[in-house]
């Protein structure tokens, strides 16, 4: 294993048609379908057979998984990685490998399929009902400040 990489899933709708930032009843829906999202990814990343490995040793990838989400107007994302480092290098990431079995599909694009199919469309409906509840709410006040102009100086140099 020469190279190594890190699993990233990320996930972000466009919210064109709502014209503000989302606000708080909106943002707690996205917050709680991430932590709903790393708790299914780690029910679903246990099981592994450790071969030869000391006890310390187990449970990395497992530690590895977090997540965030990010929001701002007309859109939001929510980022879920695993930069798990082997116990060898600490500058290889391995989770990307992790396997059931030889030769079998890469556990992480498992765990990407499972989010898709059962914590995305969920999200999709919580979402919609938390909009619809709050559509005709103002987005949150926002300071602006003044522009302010440059002040230029020319000097020539003979």
């Amino acid at each position: 294993m020469s190279d190594s990489f890190d699993v990233e899933i990320t996930m972000s709708i466009d919210i064109e048609a709502i014209e503000r930032e989302l606000v708080g009843a909106e943002v707690k829906v996205i917050q709680a379908a991430r932590a709903d999202m790393l708790n299914d990814i780690r029910k679903q990343w246990t099981g592994w057979k450790y071969k030869d490995k000391k006890p310390e040793q187990r449970g990395n990838s497992f530690r590895g998984w977090k997540g965030s989400e990010q929001t701002q107007a007309n859109a939001f994302a929510i980022l879920i990685e695993n930069q798990a480092r082997t116990y060898h290098d600490p500058t290889k990431g391995y989770s990307a490998y992790v396997k059931r079995r030889k030769g079998a599909q890469p556990e992480f694009e498992i765990v990407f399929e499972n989010l898709l199919q059962s914590n995305v469309p969920r999200l999709v409906d919580d979402l919609s009902a938390a909009i619809a509840d709050t559509i005709n709410t103002d987005g949150p006040p926002k300071r602006v400040r003044q522009n302010k102009t440059s002040s230029y100086q020319r000097m020539t140099i003979e």
